[in-house]
């Protein structure tokens, strides 16, 4: 499989949106994500998808969602924090589950924490 990666200029790019879109929607953190496409099979060179950090109601709603179906907890994940990009990435099966599913847990994904014995 061949190793893709963005050019300084596309990252540049996707940066700069992700600051605009932030300020902007006044949100605490925007989180890039980026697919690559097949363009064997007729698709763009890249999607890019700009994802909030979830909401405590949302969060919640992945957490009960995840317990019964992990793949449609990740789907409603996706469209929950969607804010602006290449909605393929959330529509298409194929592009969600191979490509945007796998970058969801940048998403979640906890802060470094430690537990003092006192």
């Amino acid at each position: 499989m061949e190793d893709k990666s963005l050019t300084l200029e596309q990252e540049s790019q996707i940066k700069e949106k992700a600051g605009k879109l932030k300020a902007e929607k006044k949100l605490r953190k925007i989180y890039p994500l980026v697919v690559f496409g097949d363009v064997s099979c007729s698709e763009k060179e890249i999607y890019v998808a700009y994802m909030a950090e979830p909401t405590f109601p949302q969060f919640s709603k992945f957490m009960a969602a995840s317990k019964k179906d992990e793949v449609m907890a990740m789907k409603t994940l996706a469209k929950d924090c969607f804010i602006e990009g290449d909605k393929e990435l959330v529509d298409d099966e194929s592009l969600f589950l191979f490509g945007l599913m796998g970058q969801l847990s940048a998403i979640i994904s906890t802060r470094q924490s430690t537990l003092v014995n006192l």
